[in-house]
């Protein structure tokens, strides 16, 4: 079942963002991915929001991708993300 992850992280930015992306050296869709967009929040700091085909394939890439980004980026590793089964989306 597909799931939708957030972080709305109050101590992100732009700058730690790009920096993550920079060490993440996506070049193609991570495995299970499904949807990514990123951008300031409404309450400060900086919003991220997900579609994955399932929750492991969420976990997954946070655990084996997305933490040794942040710490290789040298910057503090955003909060738990929120996550939720998702019933539908458009592609």
């Amino acid at each position: 079942m597909a799931v939708a992850m957030m972080v709305d992280n109050p101590e992100g930015s732009q700058e730690i963002y790009d920096k993550v992306i920079e060490h993440l050296e996506l070049t193609q869709r991570p495995a299970g991915g499904i949807f990514h967009a990123a951008g300031p929040s409404p309450n400060g700091g900086w919003l991220v929001i997900e579609v994955w085909e399932s929750e492991e394939d969420a976990h997954r890439f946070v655990e084996e991708r997305l933490r040794p980004a942040f710490q290789a980026a040298g910057v503090p590793p955003p909060p738990q993300p929120q996550i939720w089964p998702v019933h539908n989306y458009m592609k």
